[in-house]
């Protein structure tokens, strides 16, 4: 339910952290977003802990997807939730902003918004990552999404619309 990874200033700064066992070099990139956007979040028992929010959680998926997708392919689907369901207690969904986006459809707002936040989150190298993950589903021909499974066009109509919110356009 909870991952702890040991990524104080040294590990961030060097940009990855081999793990002991398996030699498995994971990188840290993005990792200087997690603690000062930590959400102090409480527990059952009156403790609370502090936790990264969706958006920067998504930022993390994105950039270890991107750097290995086959064996980080469980990162996909945790991604796709988030673009369904990003700000869905918000107003935000019913602001001039997503109104004057003339989205093709309300369903795909949640996924306007994330890109539009990790616009203003991502660095330089954070939005390297992020457009490599978009080019790897939206280079792919159109054909072919809609000859495929209902899952696979909603995924590319979120990813569109991440796009438009990313990049402005």
């Amino acid at each position: 339910m909870v991952d702890l990874l040991p990524a104080g200033p040294k590990l961030r700064s060097a940009g990855s952290i081999q793990w002991p066992i398996s030699q498995f070099e994971m990188s840290l990139t993005g990792f200087e977003h997690v603690f000062p956007n930590a959400l102090d979040t409480p527990l059952a028992n009156g403790a609370r802990i502090r936790v990264m929010p969706p958006i920067v959680t998504v930022l993390l998926k994105i950039i270890a997807y991107t750097e290995d997708p086959y064996r980080r392919a469980k990162d996909l689907d945790d991604i796709r939730p988030v673009l369904g369901r990003y700000e869905s207690e918000s107003d935000r969904l019913f602001s001039d902003t997503v109104f004057d986006a003339e989205l093709p459809d309300f369903s795909v707002a949640n996924a306007f918004l994330l890109g539009l936040d990790l616009r203003s989150l991502a660095t330089k190298e954070d939005a390297t990552y992020i457009r490599r993950f978009l080019a790897c589903f939206l280079s792919r021909d159109e054909e072919k999404f809609e000859q495929d499974d209902f899952a696979a066009r909603t995924l590319r109509s979120q990813l569109l619309t991440f796009e438009r919110g990313f990049t402005g356009q």
